[in-house]
């Protein structure tokens, strides 16, 4: 349940924010793209920190220890925490058109933010599996 309002939340303020704007007639979908694109990206902040175990050993010495597959996952995260900034500026460009940009009859800065968002939650949850 903890996962799913962590997750779901940015969608229901994009939501809440949809309906706000329909209510006074301000244009609905400049927002949504670059706002799930940013939503994503503050996802992907948090999976950059390496996963430490503390342990002790029989002498009394504290080490600490990182898995290889855990530190090759976060040099991957910066990368693509990187590219995904560029992603984002796409998006913002996408999104100040007069004329929209359309991808199988969506708007194509709504289908970006929102795979980048997808993909950032899928990206989350390997982080658990790999440390």
């Amino acid at each position: 349940m903890h996962a799913l309002i962590v997750y779901g939340f940015p969608i229901i303020l994009v939501s809440f924010e949809a309906l706000l704007r329909n209510l006074v007639n301000v244009d609905t979908f400049g927002f949504v793209g670059p706002t799930l694109a940013a939503t994503g990206i503050s996802f992907l902040v948090p999976l950059t920190k390496l996963k430490e175990f503390e342990f002790e050993t029989d002498e009394g010495e504290r080490w600490v220890k990182v898995s290889k597959r855990d530190q090759v996952f976060v040099n991957l995260m910066w990368l693509f925490l990187f590219v995904s900034l560029f992603i984002w500026f796409w998006i913002c460009t996408l999104s100040i058109q007069s004329s929209p940009v359309l991808f199988l009859g969506f708007p194509a800065q709504i289908l970006a933010g929102a795979g980048l968002y997808v993909f950032s939650i899928i990206l989350s949850t390997a982080k658990e599996y790999v440390s």
